[in-house]
């Protein structure tokens, strides 16, 4: 999916920034290399190596890593050090050397794009990598807002963008549809491009699937994969996770 929408995303994630201290002030916690699954075009990527932390990215998206590499190659040399990119599954991968982090971490939301039987077999992978006092971070929607969403599968706008480089009007529209029971989230994106000076309009239909769980639900998922829950935080802030909480926030660690 991401090979598609993969200029698509980095436009609409453009403003993304409220992660980026947390994420930095956790590394500097944890210590030692970092591995990000889903690491896509180096938006967390980037700024942990440029404040001098190891990184190696993981994504399944070539697309994406083909991003990620040209914002690499525009960076100084003591930062393009610190980073190793790898295309592969996030389920079943395998990294030379097979070195050892201090932290994982799997970012907004990339978790929610896999089921339980997925989610479990990248957890148990990742444990394997991860050192001693090895921490894992997971950042997701609050799921009782995702178990919350209209379950009329109309289309509605999202963004109307303009791309910097080339001018191009984008209108970004989307369509949900909710199966509470298995706990999914349906979603079509819809990307309309129309030139700077009009013309014809070229579509791209992108569909993806949200697996959403509740606390509860994590832990379980957690603790059978090797890790014991530290804390669950509704913000970057630290704030205690509620049903009101904008965000779920794992950080777990080696049983």
């Amino acid at each position: 999916m991401y090979d598609q929408i993969a200029r698509f995303y980095d436009l609409t994630h453009a403003s993304l920034t409220a992660d980026l201290p947390f994420v930095v002030q956790l590394a500097q916690q944890t210590g030692g290399p970092i591995l990000e699954l889903g690491g896509g075009s180096g938006r967390l990527l980037l700024p942990l190596a440029r404040t001098g932390h190891g990184v190696t990215g993981l994504d399944l998206s070539g697309v994406m890593l083909d991003r990620a590499r040209v914002r690499l190659a525009q960076e100084a040399a003591a930062v393009q050090q610190r980073i190793s990119l790898h295309q592969a599954d996030m389920t079943r991968f395998t990294l030379p050397g097979a070195p050892t982090f201090g932290l994982a971490m799997i970012p907004y939301n990339t978790l929610l794009h896999l089921d339980t039987t997925q989610a479990l077999a990248a957890l148990r992978q990742v444990r394997g990598y991860l050192g001693e006092n090895g921490r894992l971070f997971i950042d997701l929607d609050n799921p009782v807002d995702i178990a919350n969403t209209p379950e009329d599968a109309l289309l509605s706008l999202e963004n109307v963008l303009t791309d910097p480089e080339t001018g191009e009007l984008i209108v970004h529209l989307a369509s949900n549809r909710l199966d509470t029971a298995e706990q999914t989230l349906h979603i079509t994106w819809i990307y309309d491009v129309s030139a700077a000076n009009g013309g014809l309009v070229h579509r791209t239909v992108a569909h993806g699937t949200y697996h959403y769980r509740y606390p509860h639900q994590l832990e379980l998922l957690l603790q059978e994969a090797g890790f014991k829950l530290l804390h669950l935080w509704g913000g970057y802030d630290k704030s205690p996770y509620d049903e009101e909480s904008d965000r779920l926030l794992v950080l777990a660690a080696k049983k």
